[in-house]
């Protein structure tokens, strides 16, 4: 499993559709390149209706495509997919405290539906990434430390938490001690050949003070980037070497 991390969580969203791409500005972290099992899911209940109101946001046509969503949660509210898609779609129109209620919304009767631990998890995570784009890290915070109690084993989830808890810009949430002992499971987890992983774990390091393991996993982290990543990744793990280099930890967005 590649383990990928991006507080621009909706782009992937609609990469998995093949459809639109939101770019937000993700610094000098890592970025997630497709979504998984949620859209895999395809909608049973109003499907065609779903996939017309995502065609319309993607041209622009938001409000048009929420009227489209919302005929669905009124033929049938109790399907949690709706929800989501109203979230994402809420997203581009800029409207983020009510895309994140739709987020809640969806989790809740996704419980109710009895979803696998692993899609919940992945419910929690798109809410995480939607707060850290809104700059509510204590919530994403919260939304992570779901996902892992969801999959305590799943390097991907551990490492999306480690890398929160290292980088946020809230000192409030970063816990460098903590972070370097989810990340170092990570690692373990994926036998400590996942270049992110190990990325995360030098984050971690330079937060909890030890530069010179920051630096000594950063070197590994580069070593171990493949050639597809590496272009896309290189410039932002130098400039993380050279900021633990010079004793600095990183901060992302």
């Amino acid at each position: 499993m590649n383990i990928t991390r991006s507080v621009a969580f909706w782009s992937a969203v609609f990469l998995s559709f093949g459809v639109f791409l939101i770019n937000a500005e993700s610094g000098l972290a890592q970025s997630r390149p497709g979504w998984g099992e949620i859209w895999q899911q395809r909608m049973t209940i109003g499907q065609a209706q779903l996939d017309s109101a995502f065609k319309l946001a993607e041209s622009g046509k938001v409000n048009e495509a929420l009227a489209m969503i919302d005929q669905v949660i009124a033929t049938d509210p109790s399907n949690w997919r709706s929800y989501f898609l109203k979230s994402a779609v809420l997203v581009l129109a800029r409207r983020g405290s009510e895309a994140l209620k739709q987020i809640d919304t969806s989790i809740n009767l996704a419980r109710k539906s009895n979803v696998s631990a692993g899609l919940l998890a992945e419910l929690y995570e798109s809410k995480a990434r939607s707060c850290m784009d809104y700059g509510r890290d204590g919530e994403a915070k919260k939304s992570l430390e779901q996902a892992v109690r969801l999959q305590p084993t799943d390097p991907t989830t551990l490492n999306d938490l480690a890398w929160m808890l290292a980088t946020s810009k809230d000192s409030r949430v970063r816990d460098g001690r903590r972070a370097v002992a989810i990340a170092t499971k990570a690692c373990h987890l994926s036998d400590w050949k996942n270049a992110f992983s190990v990325d995360t774990l030098a984050a971690a390091s330079a937060t909890a003070g030890n530069f010179a393991d920051a630096v000594k996993y950063q070197q590994l982290a580069i070593s171990l980037l493949g050639p597809d990543d590496r272009k896309a990744q290189l410039p932002g793990m130098q400039q993380r070497l050279q900021q633990y280099s010079d004793g600095q930890i990183f901060t992302g967005i």
